[in-house]
């Protein structure tokens, strides 16, 4: 198959999954023990994921995060970042310095972390302003053109993942964000070593476990450790994993079509 048709076939594949369903693509842990979710709509979960009331948004959310009290998110528009109230509800939008979409977002503290389709990593706030890499033009040479998926931040670390020209997935970390490198994504199964082939959608640091955790089309989760040698994959009944939500009280994976696991 030629690259460019992987690509859209990838990316048709999963804009197919989200419209299937009322999908939750993206959530944060509460300090109360339960999490909040969104995407098609906004949900109240409990520990366990069930879901204790909802209100309807008027677009689809792929990222929320929250930072200084403040929560932010992303749409699949990917045109600005959002600032939201504690219900929910539109509060501001602001246009970033950048060239292409908004694809994944995360939060260190104050600092929010985005990269875009375009091959974009920025960081910054509202307030100090943002810093913009160009990853495609710095690594010119060294690595082809990057669409980037997603991103996660922990412990100073910064893992940022998407495709390459011909859809295959990639991932880089840094530990400030000028300087990167790239990360193994093969894993050992049965004694067999394969490479991870899914579509990213999705990144999360795990303080407990000190470990990402990259999320993907056919219901993968690959799991990231310090040691570039020990990946594991997990499959899940899910046509897609969206997001991972690490928290001190556990852990929640959604997926598409409202798949929604606990997983400790």
């Amino acid at each position: 198959m030629p690259a460019r048709l992987h690509i859209l076939t990838l990316i048709l594949f999963a804009c197919c999954l989200s419209a299937r369903g009322q999908d939750l693509r993206t959530g944060i842990p509460l300090e109360s023990g339960q999490y909040l979710a969104a995407g098609e709509f906004l949900a109240w979960l409990d520990a366990d994921g069930d879901i204790l009331r909802t209100r309807p948004l008027d677009r689809t959310l792929t990222g929320l995060v929250e930072s200084d009290g403040h929560l932010y998110a992303i749409d699949t528009e990917g045109l600005g970042l959002l600032e939201l109230d504690g219900d929910g509800q539109l509060a501001g939008q602001e246009k970033l310095p950048v060239k292409g979409l908004l694809r994944g977002l995360a939060a260190d503290g104050s600092v929010l972390w985005a990269v875009t389709d375009s091959g974009e990593i920025l960081h910054g706030n509202p307030v100090s302003g943002w810093s913009v890499l160009d990853f495609n033009a710095a690594y010119a040479g060294y690595y082809p053109q990057i669409t980037f998926w997603a991103v996660a931040v922990g412990l100073g670390s910064i893992m940022v993942a998407g495709t390459r020209p011909d859809g295959t997935p990639v991932a880089f970390t840094s530990s400030r964000g000028t300087v990167w490198s790239e990360r193994s994504l093969d894993y050992t199964e049965a004694g067999v070593t394969s490479p991870f082939t899914a579509l990213p959608m999705g990144l999360d640091y795990d303080a407990r476990q000190d470990r990402f955790y990259l999320l993907g089309s056919d219901g993968m989760e690959l799991a990231l450790p310090g040691c570039s040698h020990c990946n594991s994959l997990t499959r899940y009944p899910a046509g897609a994993l969206y997001a991972r939500i690490s928290a001190g009280f556990g852990t929640l994976l959604l997926g598409s079509d409202g798949f929604r696991k606990r997983v400790d």
